[in-house]
Order: C-alpha cells, then structure tokens, then sequence
C-alpha cells in the first residue's frame, strides 16, 4: 500500500467540483498503476471537501485518513472569474462564502498529530510519498513514521526550496513550477507503484518515466 501525505485542493470545473492538488494526482496515479491508495491531508467541513471525497472514491483513491476542519474551507485550485460564483455540485450554492479567490498551491496545512493520528490507520504501507511542504516538525514525524514502519519514503521538494535531511536511502524529487496537466505527478505516483510492487527505486523511476514519456535521469 501507498500513503500520500498532502491535503487535496478542490479544483472547480465546468462539470462541477473535484480533487485536485499535487496530492490527489500522485495518488490518482499510483491507484491507476494498480497500487492500494491512501491519502493523509485535511479538508474542510464544506461542499467542496464533500466533493474531494467522492472523487477520490471514484478514482479508487482511499480516503479513511482524511481529517475534516469545520473552522476552514478547503482551499480551491482554481474559481469562476471574481464575477462569477463558483457553484458546488448541486449547482446552486458557492463553495464557501469565505474562499478565497486566488489560485492556491497547497491545502489545509496538517499538524504532526494530525500525521501521527492519521497512520495510525494505515500500518502496512510500503511506500510513503510527503507531497506537501510541510513545517520541520510535521516532515520529522512523517520521517519517523516511515523509518519505523520500513517503507520506502519519496519527499517532493517545492521549485527553489531547500532540500530536507530526509536521510539517505529517501528519494528526494524537486516539483516543477507548475504542473497543469499532472505530468510530474503522474511520475511521481507510477515511481511509487513501482515501488510497491518491488523494484528497486533505480528502475521503478526509469519505468515509470519512460511508461509517461520522460527519459530516465542518467547516473
């Protein structure tokens, strides 16, 4: 089994609202190269968290370690023009009256309890993907946690930022600016259910680029 560590955003469409976010397109990716899913984030107490949840479902994504926030809404990915009322999937009421209208790059940030209660519920993962950037001390407790539980563990790193002490055998992959079109996400979740099958993170990452049309990093 998969973890993904990283809070969905909800991205709205004209069909409606759906998960989306780094996150959610690792774990849409590996659930689709066959693996066992689940994703650990936070959403809101709203129409869209209620969106992220039946969506991920639909994309045999696991959502059991989810938490939900009533205090926040959950942030969105992208809205309707400033004029334009983003609807939730019933089509006839905004998302949030507080949301915030500007395209955000990470959802509610988790806690390292939030971290420690959430695997609590997943014990036999194999691989541990960190897909937000998350404070020292939350990365410390997800660290730890894969260590403890002997699972591969894959950290993205956001464009430009310092690389974490993740220790030696972590596979840490620097995220592009953007990623539109889930290229990069989609690597990332196909290098992990290459993992989870096992093979070695050397030709899990060359299959899984090469499967998605990327070449393999040279030694």
């Amino acid at each position: 089994m998969i973890v993904v560590v990283g809070s969905p955003l909800v991205g709205v469409t004209e069909g409606g609202l759906r998960a989306a976010g780094m996150a959610t397109g690792i774990a849409r990716a590996a659930a689709a190269a066959g693996s066992e899913v689940q994703v650990v984030g936070k959403v809101g107490e709203d129409p869209g968290g209620d969106a992220i949840l039946l969506d991920l479902a639909a994309g045999n994504v696991g959502h059991v370690a989810i938490l939900r926030d009533p205090s926040r809404p959950t942030p969105a990915a992208s809205l309707a023009p400033a004029d334009e009322p983003a609807f939730d999937d019933e089509g006839d009421r905004p998302i949030s009256d507080d949301t915030d209208p500007v395209t955000t790059e990470f959802g509610l940030s988790l806690e390292g309890a939030d971290i420690e209660l959430a695997l609590r519920y997943l014990p036999d993962y194999r691989v541990l993907v960190v897909a937000d950037s998350l404070a020292e001390p939350s990365l410390q407790v997800a660290l730890a946690a894969a260590s403890w539980n002997g699972a591969a563990l894959v950290v993205i790193v956001p464009a430009g930022a310092t690389q974490p002490a993740a220790g030696e055998d972590a596979t840490v992959i620097e995220a592009p600016p953007d990623d539109p079109d889930d290229a990069f996400a989609g690597i990332v979740g196909a290098y992990a259910a290459a993992i989870d099958r096992g093979e070695e993170p050397k030709e899990a990452f060359a299959s899984a680029s090469s499967t998605l049309g990327w070449s393999a990093v040279a030694d």
